[in-house]
């Protein structure tokens, strides 16, 4: 092949955006099997392929519907304890003030413990509610702990879902 042949081949693939495309892909693809070296390069149209992408979009899928069920969670535990904050006439509750403390828990009065119990049966509703069974929430919470860009992943979907929920507040008023 001359050079000139080469540089007109260029040119058709660069004035074709499908094309153009196609063969960026297929570069990527070789350049990733050379990497690895394997012996042949996996076809694009590869069902495989579209499982494993699917399987990926349903991952992400599951972990947006466990950062709003934390967000739900979280905002019915803010909600709670501004409440109580209120009912008992404090500023604010001392520094590692925890109300589930079981050292705590007979000291409280009956309403605030009735609710420090109700409040697991209704994160659990919660939980349900977006589609998640419990053993599935406690995997991606302990995920969270234990994982940094999991917990990245999961704020930012969390800051999400605060966005959407401040745009429809926004939309009632």
């Amino acid at each position: 092949m001359t050079v000139a042949q080469f540089n007109q081949i260029g040119r058709e693939v660069i004035s074709d955006p499908a094309l153009r495309e196609r063969v960026s892909e297929q570069a990527y693809l070789y350049r990733v099997a050379s990497a690895v070296n394997l012996d042949k390069v996996p076809l694009l149209d590869d069902p495989s392929s579209r499982e494993l992408l699917r399987s990926t979009e349903h991952k992400k899928y599951r972990v947006r519907l466990f950062a709003r069920s934390v967000h739900e969670i979280e905002d019915l535990r803010a909600d709670q304890m501004e409440a109580l904050r209120r009912s008992l006439r404090v500023e604010r509750f001392p520094p590692g003030f925890d109300l589930s403390d079981p050292n705590v828990q007979p000291l409280l009065h009956p309403e605030v413990r009735r609710v420090c119990e109700m409040f697991p049966i209704q994160a659990e509703e919660i939980v349900k509610r977006y589609g998640l069974e419990s053993d599935e929430f406690n995997r991606m919470l302990e995920e969270t702990r234990g994982n940094p860009i999991f917990r990245w992943r999961v704020q930012k979907y969390v800051e999400k879902a605060k966005d959407e929920k401040t745009k429809s507040n926004k939309m009632k008023a």
